[in-house]
């Protein structure tokens, strides 16, 4: 079965709180979508997975160990596992996180602070 996923999914965002939509599961790799308003932020946490973070609209300011940068549409970062991070939207944003190995090995509500 094919499956599509839009980023013009207005369910994407919440005007009071992030949102965090899990959009693919495997065994071998998670995705998970974030949306986020301006000034929302998702807050700093490590996780024992690598992580594929990409800006699909918007603009973010993201926290990586000790450096703090600018991501816009259309870039990337690719984190080891174990890295602290965080980020924090400057504009609304739609943010792809890819996880690999998938977090059923660990808590991913947990590593993401949301719980």
């Amino acid at each position: 079965m094919k499956e599509r996923w839009s980023i013009e999914d207005p369910a994407l965002f919440h005007p009071d709180q992030l949102t965090v939509t899990h959009r693919y599961d495997a065994p071998h790799a998670a995705v998970v979508w974030f949306g986020l308003k301006a000034g929302q932020a998702l807050k700093e946490h490590e996780t024992s997975s690598q992580a594929i973070i990409q800006v699909l609209t918007g603009a973010i300011w993201m926290t990586a160990g000790p450096e703090s940068f600018f991501l816009r549409a259309g870039e990337t970062v690719v984190l080891q596992e174990g890295v602290r991070h965080g980020f924090t939207a400057e504009d609304d944003a739609l943010v792809q996180l890819i996880i690999v190995p998938h977090p059923r090995y660990h808590s991913l509500t947990g590593d993401l602070g949301l719980s």
